[in-house]
């Protein structure tokens, strides 16, 4: 008996995020610790074009503090977009079961973090909405190549407001994303489009949040 397996699988960030991905070592990795609170959104995104799987995730807030700092003065964005193809499948047995994937080409693994200005994001009413409009500098880790990317992102905020506290583990290629946060948030679909060094039309994104965070931290381990 053959079985297939769903390499990745997604759920909503706010209810609790795992995305499950290659077996990837974190030996040389780097950390970029983020503590925010105040007015943030996020958005991820996976589609398939042409036999090219993509995952892009975007998180801006007006109000952050760099590694652990007690000064919350920045608006700062990171994007990680991740793009692959499928190689040749892998089959192994247990337990009387052949279990078969396809291995993961990686053609594309961009992170970009860095300051932005209030006029770069801005939010709506009480989480109705936001806007990113802003220009990032990052890395190819592929190619060691830096992109230059132009973000024009629109948040629409949906359904009930809520409250609480929860935490979270993203996952994607050779990036991981842990973090936890107290806030006041809403579901969202944002659609936008990249371009630059990048060009992508994101169109509606998979999964989307706005919120208010008393407190938050997020922890992004990259190459």
């Amino acid at each position: 008996m053959t079985k297939q397996i769903t390499r990745y699988a997604a759920i909503s960030l706010f209810a609790s995020v795992l995305l499950i991905a290659n077996t990837i070592s974190f030996a040389d990795a780097q950390t970029t610790n983020i503590r925010y609170k105040g007015q943030s959104a996020d958005a991820a995104w996976y589609f398939e074009q042409d036999e090219v799987y993509t995952n892009v995730y975007i998180f801006a807030t007006d109000s952050a503090s760099r590694q652990k700092s007690d000064t919350f003065t920045d608006s700062v964005l990171y994007v990680g977009i991740y793009q692959y193809k499928l190689g040749d499948e892998v089959c192994y047995e247990y337990d009387g079961e052949q279990y078969c994937w396809n291995e993961y080409v990686p053609i594309q693994e961009y992170f970009g973090y860095g300051t932005i200005t209030s006029e770069n994001f801005q939010t709506q009413g009480r989480l109705d909405g936001a806007t990113l409009d802003a220009t990032l500098t990052g890395q190819n880790y592929l190619t060691e190549s830096d992109h230059t990317i132009t973000v024009n992102i629109d948040w629409t905020g949906e359904g009930d407001y809520s409250s609480g506290k929860s935490s979270y583990h993203y996952r994607s290629g050779d990036y991981m994303y842990n973090g936890n946060y107290v806030s006041f948030y809403r579901q969202a679909t944002a659609t936008g489009t990249i371009s630059g060094d990048v060009t992508m039309d994101l169109g509606s994104s998979s999964w989307g949040s706005l919120y208010n965070a008393k407190t938050g931290y997020v922890d992004v381990i990259h190459p």
